[in-house]
């Protein structure tokens, strides 16, 4: 029977490509068979073959072998104690095995499920196991000790990462954090895009295929495009993540509504450099509001303020006359009107980016 089991047991693919070596197999096989027997012969034996069950499930999940095959295995000791059965018979047995036939696969489904149950059961803790170790890797990233070059080599060995290549990051706010967590969650993401949990922001970042030398929005995992969040790129790998991550953590606090999915620096640094002046007292937009409500009515300066903000973005007074639907001439004499009361000329690019900055 254990040489049968051993030949039957190689069509089932997963075991060659498993841990699971031909003694181990071997072994294995008599002692089930042997217990499942016992079983057969005695209600008193059936607690020794589920301990068995037990004992292996737990095994051949730390071995990495798919739960169908080893079910499908396990179940394999029921054609094979049957066909032994009937080889030794006689035709005067016949009656016993028809009354049997039903007891013989009980004892061997309770085995198989008794094994598939512990298996289950390993494979919760391991992935529980694994995910605490995974997590320790990340929190070791964002701390002091992400500043060791022995921290990040163990990060990219663990993971199967270069340490020293590009890595985009992704921080979203407690309101979207939901939506980010089921996205890493996904079988195609789960190995790629690494979460950390800080506070009520969380932090998705992963290897980009590509460097990105600019403050544009790295390449995206599929899926992220539609979340509401703040992105940049660690140019220097795993040494300036934490530093990537404190920009898109920046720029997560300034999204808005209107900005849809992900917000980069290129989008966003006028909110970015409005955000810090504030920060320490530089009111550009108050005092700018105060000079423009000081000398024209509420309408002037809704004008005044679409054009200023056109212009600016533009750098092109008939591209932002078409905009506007507006005449050059108009344009022109609204970017006069802003200079004279403000003392602003958005012809010169350094005092454009004041109102640019101002209305950020």
């Amino acid at each position: 029977m254990q040489e049968d089991f051993a030949e039957r047991v190689v069509s089932i693919s997963e075991y060659s490509r498993s841990a699971v070596s031909d003694d181990d197999l071997r072994s294995t096989a008599a002692a089930s068979i042997e217990l499942i027997l016992r079983a057969l012969a005695s209600d008193d034996e059936r607690s020794p073959l589920l301990e068995f069950a037990t004992d292996l499930g737990d095994k051949r999940a730390h071995q990495g072998l798919p739960a169908e095959a080893l079910v499908s295995a396990v179940r394999l000791n029921f054609p094979i104690i049957w066909t032994t059965l009937l080889s030794v018979s006689s035709p005067a047995d016949a009656a016993l095995l028809i009354h049997k036939a039903e007891e013989v696969w009980r004892v061997v489904d309770d085995y198989a499920a008794a094994t598939h149950s512990s298996y289950l059961a390993a494979r919760v803790n391991m992935a529980q196991e694994e995910a605490g170790v995974r997590q320790e890797f990340i929190s070791a990233l964002f701390s002091s000790q992400g500043r060791l070059p022995e921290t990040r080599e163990r990060f990219a060995k663990a993971f199967g990462v270069d340490a020293s290549s590009p890595f985009g990051i992704a921080v979203v706010q407690e309101r979207a954090s939901a939506t980010l967590r089921q996205l890493a969650a996904r079988p195609n993401q789960s190995s790629r895009l690494f979460l950390h949990q800080m506070e009520d922001v969380t932090y998705a970042f992963w290897p980009t295929p590509y460097a990105i030398h600019s403050y544009d929005a790295p390449p995206l995992p599929p899926g992220l495009e539609t979340i509401p969040c703040g992105v940049a790129t660690s140019f220097e790998g795993l040494v300036g993540l934490a530093a990537a991550g404190r920009i898109a953590a920046a720029l997560s606090e300034l999204h808005s509504k209107g900005d849809g999915g992900p917000l980069a620096v290129t989008a966003g640094w006028t909110r970015l450099a409005h955000a810090r002046l504030q920060s320490i007292g530089v009111d550009l937009a108050g005092n700018l509001d105060q000079q423009l409500s000081a000398h024209c009515r509420n309408d002037e300066i809704e004008r005044l303020r679409e054009t200023v903000l056109c212009y600016s973005a533009t750098g092109n007074v008939n591209e932002t006359a078409a905009q506007l639907y507006c005449h050059r001439n108009t344009i022109l004499n609204r970017l006069r009107r802003f200079k004279q009361v403000t003392g602003i000329d958005v012809v010169v690019p350094g005092q454009a980016a004041r109102a640019v900055v101002a209305w950020g």
